[in-house]
Order: C-alpha cells, then structure tokens, then sequence
C-alpha cells in the first residue's frame, strides 16, 4: 500500500507516451482502448529505439521531469539517460506481460518485463530481464512518461 501511495503521489507530483501523438478521443468514448493500445505500442516504438541507441526517438516519449530509478535503486535523470541511450550497444530488447492501468483519463500506469543484452554506457556487457513501471500524464494532448522504475530479475 505504500508504494501505490508512493506512486500516485509521484504521478501527482509531475501531473503535467505516445511518439507526438494526440488521444484517439473516439476510441476511448466507445470504450476501444485507444489509449491504452496507443501506450502499448508507445513501449515498444521506445523498446525498438534503445535497440537502435536511438535516443532522439525516446526523447519525444519522455517528460521534461522524467526521471527513473533504475535497478541498482539510483535514481537517473532524463538527460542521463538520454547520454546513456547513445552509448550503449544494445543486441536484445525484448517486452512482454505488458499491463496498462488507466488511473483516470489524464494518467496511467504500465507495467511490463525487459528483457535485454548488449553492452551498456560503461561498456559493460549484460544479459538481463527486469520488471518496469512507467507512469503516463496526459499532457497538453499528448502522451508523456513521467516516472519510471525497473527492478532486476532474479534467475
């Protein structure tokens, strides 16, 4: 229960993902999950991206505030992580269980597992499955990632 208050609070905190994508207003009206299908495939488009070291194309799913807590529990600001994104030589970048739960109509909470390999920033090579959370806000019409966290699978 402390973490949900935790994260709702963080949502609230940066209340302010879709690649420059506005909300299918119809979709959602008729209950279509326009939204929660354009989240999903904004996760994959940013998935894809980090394969390429594409960092101009995660750039635009992330907010100014965005930050993430990463699975070594640092936090990592978007800037860090954009520098990170082009240094690093990713050879897998795979999603799967991916969940999205709608908080209300300007908010919403995906969840999901990564399972990557390559070499990172550092240039350290991995091979890895983590468990994510990404925090969507609304704004201005368009789809933003606000918060994120990943924690490390054990094998």
């Amino acid at each position: 229960m402390k973490r949900v208050l935790c994260l709702l609070t963080t949502t609230l905190l940066f209340s302010t993902l879709s690649l420059a994508q506005g909300t299918d207003k119809k979709a959602e009206k008729k209950g279509g999950g326009g939204v929660e299908q354009a989240l999903l495939e904004t996760e994959r488009k940013w998935a894809a991206a980090a394969l390429k070291s594409d960092a101009a194309a995660i750039d635009v799913v992330l907010a100014d505030t965005w930050s993430v807590i990463n699975a070594e529990g640092k936090t990592v600001s978007r800037a860090q992580s954009l520098d990170d994104t082009k240094k690093s030589k990713l050879t897998r970048s795979e999603l799967s269980e991916m969940k999205v739960r709608m908080i209300n109509a300007d908010v919403a909470i995906v969840t999901g597992v990564w399972t990557g390999a390559g070499t990172d920033a550092k240039g350290q090579k991995f091979d890895t499955s983590e468990r994510w959370t990404d925090v969507f806000a609304n704004q201005g019409g368009k789809w933003k990632c606000v918060a994120s966290q990943n924690s490390t699978i054990k094998k």
